[in-house]
């Protein structure tokens, strides 16, 4: 088995650490210590391809697999974790519109999450489940064409910046299988 890097993953590579020495390096410190989000640092990691690397190129995004993601999340890492983890937290969600949304929600959603114009937020884990998610209890029930969420998160990244969530509700409680009782639904 290869593990080298191919030429293209070294390119990846070296440009997210040039990215980090110029544009994080210079003000991690500050951003520390205000506790603020890096949206203007965000903004200049979309116009380089480094948010949403996972995003499939016909909806804006450079279409990188895992280990892309993971080597651009290494370099950014190596100057600030914080600020590393916000230009990757900020398409955070984005695999489960790819996976499961349809095609008008991907249109709409993945192309303002790559270019920066949006931030994303995953709520999927609750105060009594924990890290186990088929024990869920948050609930969406159907009102019309809406659903109307009832419930309890935590630990929602992004939660205080997001333009959008994937929230997970239980919407099947009846069904047989566990896994699926639920669904993800996209709040604006």
């Amino acid at each position: 088995m290869n593990f080298e890097l191919s030429e293209e993953q070294r390119l990846i590579q070296d440009m997210a650490y040039k990215f980090a020495l110029k544009e994080i390096a210079p003000v991690a410190k500050e951003y520390d210590a205000q506790e603020k989000y890096p949206r203007e640092i965000v903004l200049k990691a979309a116009e380089v391809g480094l948010v949403g690397p996972t995003i499939p190129e016909q909806y804006g995004g450079p279409g990188y697999g895992f280990v892309e993601q993971d080597l651009i999340m290494e370099q950014l890492a190596r100057f600030d974790l914080g600020i590393g983890q916000a230009i990757e937290g900020a398409a955070f969600g984005s695999q489960n519109i790819v996976f499961f949304g349809t095609e008008e929600q991907k249109r709409k959603y993945l192309p303002v999450l790559v270019s920066g114009k949006a931030i994303a937020a995953g709520a999927y884990t609750e105060p009594d489940a924990g890290t186990d998610v088929a024990a869920a209890r948050t609930k969406a029930v159907k009102d019309g064409d809406d659903y109307v969420i009832t419930g309890n998160k935590i630990f929602i990244t992004n939660g205080t910046v997001c333009d959008f969530m994937i929230v997970f509700c239980l919407t099947n409680p009846d069904a047989k299988v566990k896994h699926e009782r639920h669904s993800l639904i996209i709040v604006e």
